[in-house]
């Protein structure tokens, strides 16, 4: 009998991986298969239960992918990440995990770095879905994950044997079945493009996007889990729909400023992923690819910019988008000449090397581009997984070495602080971030001072501490200008967001070392209960005693008064009964956020409201049921008028116009007929609340005796702050600003200043105007970026204004911007609860309505 020879042995193995590939693909359900059309298909768009029913699917027919449920979304959905590898590595995936973090967090010698780097595994994340609106990333992940499991090319086989990508199918679940039941309902009709009269996110919308320091969204928490305590992964893939018009994607390199808190290798690391993206797009002859414009490297808080802090290479992609499943024809001359930054738009240019044509675009062509773009990222993690691996431990060693060199070495958070639960809510979203928190056991001495036991510490000598150092520290922005005397470079999202100055908690920066006794935090519960004043804590607790029938009182200086909390005799001379608010907040036919941020902050502290709709506002018969009504911010001719029947309704980006005729149904605003039921209301006793752009609507509408003396402008004539903390001066004095410290922060993104127009003599009675707080006379600014100051200093930011037996509340400034600025949540709610406090006998109060 002839002896097999090597090639014969060869061949059959050869022969049986092929058989055995075969009859994995029989046994893997096909995209098609499962949705009866191949993902992208025009006029198609799948929802989360197709979506990860499909992966259920792969999931219990292959052993190359594991599926796993790792929270819930805002309104319950389960959201699920699938980890997808080869068969040999899902096997040992808790061994993977250990490596990584250990290398994440600097915690191995350089040996064990060096050996775990080489035998060790790049962990990738791609997500799909965040902007629901934005629909091909979702409908992507079904060829994405189909590639990964059945794929035998070279490629594919490599990146499994190297790489455990965690894919994301759809991480915002609710705005994708929103978005998906909305076009499915208008397709095939003459609404078809019509917009979403709502936000695609319970309460976040686009804004879902700018949560990822603050962590308000369940979303954003069961994510960030994933990113800084269970995986660190070293590449962060975040994909988007909206480039500048004609490219068909954006990558990757990113444009000025640069935020001096990024790592630099991590930003150069991105540009090379970037490099790597470009560099296939060309190979497979996709037009369109642009770079360095318009998405900055400054700003912390989105999915792909937090994670650079975290030393992450995080990517954002930005695809071009038609309209919902619909596709569009695009001609020569439906391209414009040039991009915004005046690059041409039809010429080759160094970040912009083949431009896009024209031509058919919809899902389809899409999806494309992104798996393209998807295995530029893993191919290279796949090939320079050594690389990725041991930067992640030097990264992490660097910056804890730095920190521990001082410059600073630790921040203090002194115990007894003025809001005390701001202070650990503060604590706790760091936590949430990775951020290494402790606690003095005794009281210590640093920076020339006696901190007290209890106070927190967050030495910089930690993997995360530029992420830190970012967030406790004030922004100053750069003035980038063309030339020497151009406009300044405007931010892509804000200037200046820093944490402590945004919550209203004192931190103090320690430049040296020191030593104390410290024990390691690690979970954080915010105090609850409290009924200080000063604690913006203290509203939810109120909100729960009121709604269990337990009476409340306050003081003509705003202490709260509990019966069942002893302190009889002060409880006896209350100077107001409080008395559930019954809250109504303006709900327009448009998604808007502030709105959105708005209803978040009365959930957080359990104040009930009822949304009030259009038609609703202009009938008659609500204003006897509300003692506030909130309109968030928005223009006036967008609340009187909102989109106009037949008028073109697109909020879509597909660049060029498309008709897009919203349904009846959802036209139109409050009308003229509204905004004198509004002024009926106040008249009456009832308390209006308008928040910066929101204010012009009664200013212009009810004879209040202010006018605007500066205003925002984003062309640079005059005053300007495009995202800044500001310094404000309070009157504590008046109900309003009960508990908030006389000099204080706001958040402005935009915002007003307003004079009294009234002579002193007449500044009285039910025309009466009083400044709760006005913009400081001097050091304005206290991060971030802002010009022509002068226009606002010492002018007024928030006013409270008299209007027959009511009062109009007008804010110069988002009190709850995206639920960021809680130092200033209390405006808002001592308003809300004094329009329904009823004024005690005797005590010389005043008050909400009877």
């Amino acid at each position: 009998m002839r002896r097999p020879t090597f090639r014969g042995i060869a061949s059959a193995f050869a022969f049986a991986s092929l058989l055995s590939a075969q009859v994995l693909r029989a046994q893997v359900p096909t995209p098609k298969d499962h949705l009866g059309y191949e993902p992208g298909a025009d006029y198609k768009l799948a929802g989360y239960s197709e979506v990860t029913g499909y992966f259920r699917k792969l999931a219990a027919s292959s052993s190359r992918i594991r599926l796993v449920e790792f929270g819930k979304s805002s309104e319950g959905k389960p959201m699920l990440v699938a980890f997808l590898s080869s068969e040999e590595n899902l096997r040992q995936l808790d061994r993977w995990k250990e490596m990584n973090r250990r290398l994440a967090l600097g915690q191995a010698t350089a040996e064990e770095a060096r050996r775990m780097a080489r035998e060790g595994r790049t962990v990738v994340w791609i997500d799909s879905g965040l902007h629901a609106s934005e629909v091909a990333p979702v409908q992507h992940s079904f060829d994405l994950a189909y590639r990964m499991v059945t794929g035998e090319d070279e490629e594919t086989r490599r990146i499994r044997e190297k790489v455990i990508l965690l894919q994301a199918p759809v991480i915002n679940p609710d705005g994708l079945d929103w978005i998906t039941q909305w076009y499915g309902k208008n397709v095939g009709t003459p609404y078809e493009l019509a917009p979403l009269p709502y936000l695609y996110h319970k309460y976040a919308g686009h804004d879902n996007n700018r949560d990822w320091f603050m962590m308000n969204l369940p979303e954003t928490r069961h994510v960030s889990r994933l990113f800084y305590e269970e995986w660190f992964p070293q590449i962060i893939y975040n994909q988007h729909q909206s480039p500048a018009f004609p490219a068909r994607i954006f990558v990757p390199p990113y444009a000025e400023p640069l935020n001096p808190n990024i790592p630099p290798s991590v930003l150069e690391g991105v540009s090379r992923i970037g490099a790597a993206m470009r560099e296939r797009f060309a190979r497979e002859g996709k037009h369109g690819v642009l770079s360095y414009h318009g998405y900055d490297a400054w700003w912390n808080g989105g999915l792909r910019t937090a994670p650079k802090f975290h030393n992450m290479h995080g990517i954002l992609t930005e695809t071009a988008l038609h309209a919902f499943g619909t596709p569009g024809e695009y001609t020569l001359s439906d391209l414009p000449e040039r991009f915004g930054n005046g690059i041409p738009a039809k010429e080759p240019s160094i970040f912009y090397s083949m431009p896009w044509m024209g031509g058919k675009w919809g899902t389809r062509q899409a999806i494309d581009y992104m798996l393209t773009a998807d295995f530029a990222i893993l191919e290279l993690a796949a090939s320079r997984s050594e690389y990725f691996l041991w930067k992640a431990y030097e990264l992490a060693r660097a910056a804890i070495e730095t920190g521990n060199k001082g410059g600073p070495y630790a921040y203090v958070v002194p115990a007894g602080q003025w809001d005390a639960p701001a202070a650990v809510d503060m604590l706790r979203r760091l936590r949430l971030a990775g951020i290494q928190v402790e606690r003095a056991k005794a009281p210590f001495q640093a920076g020339g001072k006696t901190w007290p036991e209890g106070s927190y510490v967050m030495r910089a000598g930690q993997p995360f501490r530029n992420y830190l150092v970012d967030l406790m520290e004030k922004q100053h922005y750069p003035e980038l200008k063309t030339g020497q005397s151009g406009a300044t470079k405007k931010p892509y999202d804000v200037a200046g967001w820093t944490l402590p100055f945004n919550m209203g908690v004192e931190v103090h920066r320690i430049e040296q070392g020191f030593e104390a006794s410290l024990d390691t935090v690690t979970a954080l519960d915010v105090p609850r209960g409290t009924t200080d004043y000063r604690h913006t804590e203290s509203f939810r607790t109120i909100a729960e005693k009121l709604a269990a029938g337990v009476k409340v009182r306050r003081s003509a200086k705003g202490e709260w008064l509990v019966e069942d909390s002893g302190g009889a005799e002060a409880f006896a001379h209350g100077a107001y009964e409080m008395r559930r608010p019954r809250v109504a907040v303006y709900q327009p036919y448009v998604a808007n956020m502030d709105t959105g941020w708005t209803q978040y902050v009365l959930d957080e502290y359990k104040t009930p409201y009822t949304a009030l709709h259009n038609n609703e506002i202009a009938a008659d018969g609500w204003a006897a049921k509300y003692d506030v009504l909130i309109l968030a911010s928005q223009t006036m001719n967008s609340i009187l008028h909102g989109v106009r029947m037949g008028q073109t309704a697109s909020t879509l980006r597909a660049a060029k116009s498309i008709p897009s005729l919203q349904r009846p149904e959802f036209t139109g605003g409050i009308g003229l007929e509204g905004a004198s039921r509004i002024e009926a209301f106040v008249r009456g006793g009832g308390t209006l609340l308008a928040f910066d752009a929101a204010s012009d609507l009664p200013l212009q509408m009810f004879p209040l005796p202010l006018r605007v003396s500066a205003r925002s402008d984003e062309n640079g004539k005059g005053y300007y702050s495009p995202g800044s903390i500001l310094r404000i001066q309070v009157d504590t004095s008046n109900s309003i600003a009960w508990g908030v410290p006389e000099s204080a922060y706001a958040f402005a993104s935009g915002g007003m200043a307003w004079d009294v127009t009234l002579l002193h003599d007449f500044n009285k009675g039910e025309r009466e105007v009083k400044s709760v707080a006005r913009y400081a006379r001097h050091d304005l600014l206290a991060s971030g970026w802002i010009s022509g100051e002068s226009a606002v200093e010492g002018r007024m930011i928030l006013a409270d204004v008299r209007l027959g037996k009511g009062r109009v509340v007008l804010f110069g400034f988002r009190p709850q911007f995206r639920a960021q600025s809680v130092g200033t949540f209390k405006f808002v709610l001592n308003a809300i609860y004094q329009a329904a406090a009823r004024p005690l006998a005797g005590a010389g109060a005043s008050g909400g309505r009877e």
